[in-house]
């Protein structure tokens, strides 16, 4: 359940910043309007997946720690990549 947290956590903020005004044009053709809710939907199931393999207190501390590390991917990769 870890690496589920942790890929969906990846998934959830490359999604949210592909919605953003910035890095929109980085996948062309594609309808916009599905990146954002499926990214929040991502970062729900990052907390359920923390929640069942951590418990609920240790569940949201290691969550919280995946989608920063995860923020933190997402912007090196789209700031550091050219296109």
């Amino acid at each position: 359940m870890t690496l589920v947290a942790l890929l969906s956590a990846l998934g959830a903020f490359a999604l949210l910043a592909l919605a953003s005004d910035r890095h929109r044009d980085r996948w062309r053709g594609l309808t916009l309007r599905w990146r954002r809710p499926a990214g929040w939907v991502l970062v729900a199931l990052t907390f359920a997946a923390g929640f069942a393999a951590w418990g609920p207190v240790y569940g949201a501390i290691g969550a919280t720690g995946l989608l920063m590390f995860a923020a933190g991917v997402s912007l090196l990769t789209l700031n550091l990549t050219r296109r």
